[in-house]
């Protein structure tokens, strides 16, 4: 994927993608009611997946007391677990076995629900230098993208811009202030494009962190250290 160039970059989203010295108050409470928002958000999410599939699960229950088929109601209780057990697997942080190891694994969740995978190309030397609070912003902002782009394809790349991270992609999000307002508590912002997002997270001058996807080792999933590697999961990263 090419990175953003020339007029396909605006200025960065509004509304406070910037805090000069003397307003870290009010960044703390721009950061406190996203916060909010956020749970206000999962607190939808839950309510529109998971407990309608366990209000079905009830009625089909209770069907079976009245001599209904016990096989629907189990399909129907097997429905609303997997449901759960996704949403909370959405919910869990991903990154402390490395950005890249999460990755693929939120695209192989992505697979798995019939979804085409992304396809990201990133540096691993970018990803090694990523504080640990720039990696779960990366992971984060890369899952928002994939759960509003439904069924569209996902494309994006991840390298060094100066001294800041710049993940891109190719779509937009409904509300990149909250993006921008993540990246401006890190000391990073975010571009937005006609048609495409670059996140700019800091990097670490030092020693790549303990998240370094090249020293992680999670069970189950080998560690890669390429955006190559990636393609040997069953998704496209």
């Amino acid at each position: 994927m090419h990175s953003l160039r020339g007029d396909s970059l605006h200025s960065p989203a509004p509304p406070a993608p910037r805090f000069p010295a003397g307003a870290a108050d009010d960044l703390a409470t721009a950061l406190l009611r996203l916060a909010d928002a956020d749970a206000d958000a999962h607190a939808d999410r839950l309510h529109d997946g998971v407990l309608q599939a366990l209000v079905v699960a009830r009625y089909a229950t209770d069907a079976v007391a009245r001599g209904g088929d016990p096989a629907m109601a189990r399909e129907a209780v097997q429905d609303a677990l997997v449901a759960l057990r996704r949403t909370v697997w959405l919910l869990r942080p991903r990154v402390t076995c490395g950005l890249t190891v999460a990755l693929v694994e939120l695209s192989a969740q992505r697979v798995a629900a019939g979804l085409p995978a992304p396809v990201l190309e990133l540096d691993p030397d970018v990803v090694a230098l990523l504080t640990r609070d720039a990696a779960a912003v990366a992971y984060r902002f890369v899952q928002a993208v994939l759960e509003e782009s439904g069924s569209d394809p996902v494309q994006g790349s991840l390298e060094r811009v100066g001294r800041l991270g710049a993940l891109e992609v190719d779509c937009l999000v409904r509300n990149p202030a909250a993006w921008s307002l993540r990246a401006a508590a890190l000391g990073g912002g975010l571009v937005v494009g006609t048609d495409r997002l670059r996140l700019l997270l800091p990097l670490s001058e030092g020693a790549p962190h303990d998240d370094d996807p090249s020293r992680a080792r999670c069970p189950g999933i080998p560690c890669p250290t390429t955006g190559r590697l990636l393609r040997d999961h069953g998704a496209h990263l």
